[in-house]
């Protein structure tokens, strides 16, 4: 691959005079997957995508393309100032943003998570399916591992870059009716705990065998870190963004400095150096800020891009999206405070409830009551007199976020890492009331 550098002032001369933002990324990665506790794929890629904006007169028009030899950029770019002329303006339409410092990030990149081997993905799924045939269960996963690099720059001399890796290891295991899940992704691969998850896995499926039916209703619910976080991300991309705050479509317009959520959640969007760390820069290169959304259950401010700080009359905090963004900026790198004990503790403070570990088909009724729906999956138990009593059959929930993590009666002391809209961290939970509709097949 060509300097990228070059490649975006060449982007640039072809441009003329109108402004003009190029954002390139560049993915390397390759992925295991496994079932019946054997490998069934493996998959290596390589890619590098532009994305260019070019601007003038109030007008706008968005180009994308994979080649950067000199032939395709002239007709990508020729193409785009040809389509441009004929947009609408819009008198909304910001010019592109100025170069600002920002701050250093923790350093993301790791050399040995990007080039893991596939031997080295093999032996990890190997060694869940040999314990797994030991015990008359089946493996089912993917061990995926891989390097990014992103470049914002524009023609008004601003130029950001980031680089990190990932890597990301989720399992699934089947004890005849039984299903255990764990999942754990990482900046760094040496920090996932696989011998941890397989023994989590595994030890779910076969608790889970023979699951029983329960009546639909309002129960007491204990939410694993991946249910908690499966949910609390709704809220944040609902609710704290701010173009969708100032069209009051936000479940908490007009109640910054009021309660909000239980006064047991505090909330962060830290991409910088909080607990769930990401790019110092938005996509359109501005400097990301520490944002505290939630404070003891009171709402302390939302994210902003610059149009929505503009249409504020606020600064922004550096949660742009690629532009243009029918939602707006959005907390992506999202942190919820942990309280003290494990999840054990918040069971064992559990008269009678529902433990979930995963949720999945989860969607968005109401936005401004946060009503959800969705399944419960991989791992649903009834607990009764602070133990666990029986495994139960999925559930389907109807219920609104605001009211749910209104009532929360403990938060664990132990966050985990979650793969959500961005990357986040978040602990168990227990909530107060939670509506279960029905049972359902999956």
């Amino acid at each position: 691959m060509k300097n990228i550098e070059d490649v975006c002032k060449k982007i640039f001369r072809l441009a003329g005079k109108v402004q003009c933002e190029v954002s390139a990324e560049m993915r390397d990665g390759a992925l295991t997957r496994f079932a019946d506790n054997v490998i069934s794929q493996n998959v290596a890629y390589s890619s590098t995508e532009f994305s260019v904006r070019l601007l003038d007169a109030g007008r706008m028009v968005k180009i994308n393309f994979n080649q950067s030899d000199d032939t395709a950029l002239k007709h990508a770019v020729g193409s785009g100032l040809e389509i441009l002329k004929k947009q609408k303006k819009d008198p909304a339409l910001l010019p592109l943003a100025k170069p600002r410092p920002f701050e250093a990030a923790r350093d993301l990149y790791f050399r040995e998570t990007a080039e893991l081997t596939p031997a080295y993905r093999a032996e990890r799924a190997a060694e869940l399916a040999r314990a797994c045939k030991k015990s008359s269960q089946t493996a089912y996963g993917t061990f995926e591992n891989g390097s990014s690099e992103l470049v914002i720059a524009n023609n008004l001399g601003l130029f950001a870059r980031h680089r990190e890796t990932s890597a990301a290891y989720g399992v699934t295991v089947r004890d005849h009716d039984g299903f255990g899940w764990a999942e754990y992704p990482a900046f760094d691969a040496g920090e996932i705990p696989f011998r941890l998850l397989n023994e989590t896995a595994r030890a779910k499926a076969a608790a889970s065998r023979s699951p029983r039916e329960i009546k639909p209703g309002k129960y007491p619910v204990i939410l694993e870190p991946q249910a908690a976080a499966d949910l609390l991300c709704y809220l944040a991309v609902y609710g704290f963004g701010g173009q969708i705050y100032n069209e009051g479509r936000s479940f908490a317009c007009g109640k910054l400095g009021k309660r909000v959520l239980s006064p047991l959640l505090t909330m962060e969007d830290n991409s910088l150096d909080g607990a769930a760390p990401g790019m110092p820069f938005d996509y359109e290169g501005q400097p990301r800020k520490r944002v505290t959304l939630i404070e003891n259950g009171v709402l302390k401010a939302v994210v902003h891009d610059r149009k929505s700080a503009k249409a504020a009359k606020t600064a922004s905090t550096g949660h742009a999206l690629p532009q243009p963004s029918y939602l707006g900026p959005i907390p992506l790198n999202l942190a919820v405070k942990p309280g003290s004990g494990g999840l054990d503790d918040l069971i064992r403070g559990t008269e009678r409830g529902i433990l979930v570990t995963q949720f999945h088909y989860t969607n968005l009724l109401k936005p401004q009551t946060m009503e959800i729906t969705g399944m419960t999956r991989n791992g649903t138990f009834m607990v009764e007199n602070g133990k666990l009593a029986f495994p139960i059959k999925n559930m389907r929930f109807t219920q609104s976020m605001v009211e749910a993590f209104a009532d929360v009666e403990g938060v664990s002391g132990q966050a985990a890492p979650i793969l959500a809209w961005g990357i986040m961290s978040c602990p168990a939970m227990r909530l107060k009331n939670f509506n279960f509709s029905s049972s359902t097949k999956f």
